[in-house]
């Protein structure tokens, strides 16, 4: 990869008309020249090894510790701000497995954002033998990229692999957003829900604890999967009719013990889910529109129950692979607001929460817009630095102190607002309320107390309402159970609970 990065080539921006994607870089590879424009690109140009006999790239690799790249600079200014696609076709044969999952054939954006942060978004991974099949990435720029370099080739994996008609295109903006349709409501000034995720206990005990010692006032309540199929209709109609039967069982306990309800859409159709359940979104135009169907019957089913705050749109949206076609699937930021209108259809009023793409990062809020839907809720999660916070989770390492450095770099709560610092802008200028939908820490990370204070502090500072990841749900996140990771008995005070507690009683005035 620091050969790839390394080998670096100005690119020649070519714009087309705003109507469609509009090209910012292409290489046909069908001549020596063509090929040249790349770093050391002679060296592997092969005169008919495109896909259609014309000329193409061609990289053989016998080690699997050796690599072959070439690599092409692209002006930033060109990109900045934007949304791209990068794809290219590649044909393979016999391609072995490399060592880490993210070498072997390579369609990769090399991105620098300053202050030692960087990106490498890649294509999806195929390995052994195929003809020429599509691969593309999808990334969306935020205003403080830096550099950008496309890179191709075989990275530390044994075998050929022939690439050709590689092509950056900048995806259409959505329509510019309207202020006065959003409402310029002024920047909040004092936190006013503060809680918790539900979890696996809804019983009326666990809600009077809520009220009595927590003095929670939102629980944002998750449909989860649970062993559910949500690839398809069927599978996820049911997967909605059983949460909302649960939710149905909840609200009255919700509004005998003041405690608001938020409906978490934690799964969505055809969406491919992590480990962290993060939601790879659908291209499926007919998958998009069975979720905008489902929010709108959802809104219009509980529009006048006022236990119900709002409707978070969907947990943690990604869009890696995304692909622009005029008649295809929605990014999330069009997608968001074909949701939020036909919500709108059935319910004017209830708070409509749109998470940032990009696992609901604060980052993404660089190149977030508003949604032309009045009464938004902008939401963030917040898990930084993830070495310190989810140590220990799926066989991470351990033993990694806040404050501190980690990962080379100092972490303590001013480098922690910087952090959320593209969320704070996005407040500034558009005057819209911010939720921080998810938030917490191994309650075996050292000084976790210290990283809940701090980062609840900075929720405070800027009016942000917040729900604390989560209430008796995963024991690895319960601050009800203490820091001995062997030990899950439920002790109720712990260092972790007193802090949130301690924010939680503002909720009293």
């Amino acid at each position: 990869m620091k050969r790839c990065l390394q080998l670096l080539v100005l690119a020649a921006g070519v714009a087309l008309g705003a109507a469609g994607p509009e090209v910012v870089f292409q290489s046909d590879f069908n001549s020596p020249e063509e090929a040249g424009r790349w770093s050391s690109g002679k060296a592997f140009y092969d005169p008919a090894g495109g896909r259609n006999g014309t000329g193409g790239v061609r990289f053989h690799v016998d080690d699997s510790k050796d690599s072959q790249l070439i690599s092409i600079r692209i002006d930033p200014d060109e990109v900045r701000g934007r949304a791209v696609v990068l794809e290219g076709w590649m044909k393979a044969e016999k391609v072995g497995k490399p060592r880490l999952s993210y070498l072997g054939p390579k369609l990769m954006m090399g991105l620098n954002f300053g202050d030692n942060i960087s990106a490498n978004p890649d294509q999806v991974k195929e390995l052994g033998t195929y003809d020429w099949k599509k691969f593309s990435v999808y990334y969306r720029m935020p205003q403080s990229l830096n550099s950008i370099t496309l890179c191709i080739g075989l990275q530390a994996a044994t075998g050929t692999v022939w690439i050709d008609d590689v092509k950056l295109t900048r995806v259409p903006l959505p329509a510019p957003v309207k202020l006065d349709t959003i409402g310029k409501s002024p920047v909040q000034k004092e936190t006013q829900f503060r809680g918790v995720m539900s979890g696996h206990d809804l019983s009326e005990a666990a809600f009077r604890e809520l009220r009595d010692v927590w003095n929670a006032n939102l629980m944002r309540f998750q449909i989860s999967r649970g062993n559910g199929d949500h690839t398809t209709e069927a599978g996820f109609r049911e997967i909605i009719r059983r949460n909302l039967e649960r939710l149905d069982r909840t609200i009255p306990l919700a509004r005998k013990y003041g405690v608001k309800l938020l409906i978490d859409m934690h799964v969505g159709p055809g969406t491919s889910l992590n480990a962290l359940l993060s939601n790879q979104l659908s291209w499926d135009p007919k998958m998009q529109q069975l979720l905008t169907d489902i929010w709108r019957e959802i809104a219009a089913k509980y529009k006048d129950e006022p236990a119900i705050w709002g409707y978070d749109l969907l947990n943690e949206p990604r869009e890696e692979n995304y692909v622009y076609s005029p008649d295809g699937g929605l990014d999330w930021n069009r997608l968001a607001e074909k949701i939020g209108k036909a919500i709108r259809e059935v319910d004017p009023e209830k708070p409509i929460i749109v998470e940032s793409a990009g696992w609901g990062s604060p980052a993404a809020f660089e190149y977030l817009q508003p949604i032309n839907v009045p009464n938004v809720v902008y939401s963030f999660h917040f898990y930084t630095p993830g070495e310190y916070t989810h140590q220990g989770v799926h066989n991470r390492p351990s033993n990694i102190v806040y404050p501190g450095v980690i990962g080379k770099k100092e972490y303590n709560r001013d480098e922690l607002e910087k952090i959320m610092q593209p969320v704070i802008d996005f407040q500034k200028k558009y005057n819209v309320p911010i939720y921080v939908g998810e938030f917490g820490v191994a309650r075996w990370a050292p000084n976790s107390q210290q990283w809940l204070d701090d980062v609840i502090s900075i929720f405070e500072k800027y009016g942000w309402d917040w729900t604390y990841h989560a209430f008796r749900e995963y024991d690895g996140w319960d601050a009800e159970i203490g820091s001995d990771r062997n030990d899950t008995t439920r002790i109720g005070d712990t260092p972790n609970r007193r802090v949130l507690l301690k924010y939680m009683k503002k909720n009293r005035r």
